[in-house]
């Protein structure tokens, strides 16, 4: 673990304010994030893997059934929470969640998709990289609907899901360092004020990099987003739980 912690190292943001659609009948009353994997919820992996990492804060952006999620983290009394609650999560996307948390995210931050998960270690080496970075799968086959990479001598050239020439796949958790933090928000500020909150905050990383250096990790072990149905077996399967 690196000797040298910034608050990109301890604070981490979680976006959890979506429906989960595709899930439903599931998600009817249940925010995806509390879904159950091998008799865990997906948030609960989450801020198992951050508890065991030493993170220290957590900002959580909420929408949909946020009560429920609220209730759940004050069971984890060594993680300071935050909150940061969407009233239009029904009409915006995670572009406007990350930037309602802009306030929070200027000294440096770690963030995940409340989604996905993650072998625990992609944390550790998150951290141990020099500079903010994205988790990238490059061994998979890429999904026709994941958020492609394209990737040159270690530096992330461009992200999106419709790219082409792509040499892996964003899995749903980086970092950022204090400065590059700073200009993600002002790209943010852009397609707020232009109204494109319906857009991934993938698009205003696409816009930062051609400006800042971001790094790749390279995810180890198995991982997953989970989307829909299948992907929640697959998850359990993963996961142990079938």
């Amino acid at each position: 673990m690196s000797q040298s912690r910034g608050q990109g190292d301890v604070h981490a943001v979680v976006l959890a304010a979506g429906i989960g659609r595709r899930l439903q009948p599931l998600t009817d009353g249940t925010p995806k994030t509390l879904l159950s994997v091998d008799d865990r919820p997906i948030l609960g992996h989450i801020l198992d893997a951050l508890v065991e990492t030493d993170y220290e804060r957590v900002t959580v952006v909420t929408g949909y059934e946020a009560e429920q999620i609220r209730a759940f983290c004050e069971g984890y009394d060594d993680i300071e929470f935050e909150f940061v609650h969407s009233e239009t999560y029904q009409e915006t996307n995670n572009s406007y969640s990350l930037w309602l948390a802009r306030e929070h995210l200027g000294e440096g931050f770690t963030l995940i998709n409340s989604d996905t998960l993650f072998p625990t270690d992609c944390l550790d080496r998150l951290r141990e990289h020099e500079g903010s970075a994205l988790v990238v799968d490059a061994t998979n086959d890429l999904a026709d609907e994941g958020m492609k990479v394209r990737v040159e001598d270690g530096r992330v050239l461009a992200i999106g899901k419709e790219l082409d020439r792509a040499q892996g796949e964003y899995i749903g958790l980086c970092k950022f360092g204090p400065e590059d933090a700073r200009e993600l928000v002002r790209r943010l500020d852009d397609l707020v004020e232009r109204g494109r909150t319906s857009e991934w905050y993938e698009a205003a990383l696409d816009r930062l990099v051609p400006d800042r250096s971001l790094g790749v990790v390279e995810v180890r072990d198995d991982w997953i987003e989970i989307d829909d149905q299948e992907d929640l077996r697959t998850g359990q399967q993963l996961w142990g739980e079938v």
